[in-house]
């Protein structure tokens, strides 16, 4: 996933505003499995709506992980 898929999916100036956000819920393997079953099976319409009822917190990590923020910061990480 890229930046540019979030973009699309919430608008930059949305995308701005989570990725900024310097507390966002921390990933947990719940969180991760609910994500990974909603982004493979609902359209990109309800992926969107859904995303966006989660609680603020919730919402800028689901940015994060569409955005492929946290996939990079996960590779600085590991270097």
């Amino acid at each position: 996933m890229t930046r540019e898929n979030a973009d699309e999916l919430w608008g930059g100036e949305a995308v701005d505003l989570a990725l900024a956000d310097p507390d966002p819920e921390e990933l947990t393997d719940e969180l991760l499995q609910e994500f990974t079953k909603r982004a493979n099976t609902l359209p990109p319409g309800a992926f969107r709506a859904w995303a966006l009822t989660q609680p603020w917190p919730r919402f800028c990590l689901i940015v994060r992980i569409v955005s492929g923020t946290m996939r990079q910061e996960l590779l600085t990480d590991d270097e």
